[in-house]
């Protein structure tokens, strides 16, 4: 088979199945966006109990961050979906909670963990910038009757945050890719979506060069992204 018959045979699995394709790539994106969020809230409180005083805030903190970074992404998802069920219900007798049976869905399993292994990255990214402001700025904030917390939130979190950019960038980039995992706990983004095509009409090939083609599009201008906001955080330094 030529290159211009396979190039026929991706556009015409294009045509015929642009929408389920289009619906996995809606998810992918809608667990990307969503796991940064919380991964940035989460990245943000670890951040700064990475660089605390106190030294049971820090154990905690590098406890997770060791954790996470360490044990691979696919067995983070098979606790939260299989293993985490395991555990005993707990009634916790409040009228919106009740009886937790730490059942997930899919959906919020894959939220879940990809949420906690992202955020163990973006810890250590925003801890990088927590490191790189200037120690007088706080001794300047807290001069001024700002207390602890205060400082560390409005001064020194913001500046952090605006150094972290280009590793942030890189670090959603790696987090688009990584959705494709959830496949395996039945969450049906693209790669799920052309697998499960594939199996119907046998054209694996070409149905995952076209999932490849749509995580490039998304991945190259975060690659692009990335290298020219650390470029420009060199020319300002």
């Amino acid at each position: 088979m030529g290159l211009l018959d396979f190039a026929g045979d991706v556009v015409e699995q294009i045509r015929l199945h642009y929408p389920a394709l289009l619906r996995g790539y809606s998810l992918t994106i809608i667990l990307t966006v969503l796991s940064m969020a919380f991964a940035l809230v989460v990245g943000t409180v670890m951040a700064l109990l990475r660089t605390s005083d106190w030294r049971p805030l820090r154990f905690v903190s590098g406890a997770y961050v060791e954790v996470f970074r360490n044990t691979p992404l696919l067995i983070q998802l098979f606790f939260w979906f299989f293993a985490l069920p395991k555990l005993p219900s707990v009634d916790t007798h409040l009228p919106l909670l009740g009886m937790i049976d730490w059942l997930l869905s899919p959906f919020q399993a894959a939220i879940l963990g990809l949420t906690a292994y992202t955020a163990a990255y973006t810890t250590e990214a925003l801890r990088s910038g927590l490191r790189s402001i200037d120690h007088g700025q706080t001794e300047a904030a807290r001069a001024l009757g700002l207390t602890y917390m205060q400082t560390r939130m409005y001064v020194v979190a913001p500046q952090a945050v605006r150094v972290a950019v280009p590793l942030l960038t890189s670090i959603l980039s790696a987090l688009f890719r990584n959705s494709a995992l959830v496949t395996v706990i039945g969450v049906v983004e693209l790669l799920g979506a052309a697998d499960r095509i594939q199996q119907q009409n046998f054209q694996t090939f070409e149905l995952f060069v076209v999932a490849g083609v749509m995580y490039l599009a998304v991945t190259l201008p975060l690659a692009w992204a990335s290298a020219r906001l650390e470029r420009r955080m060199a020319v300002t330094r």
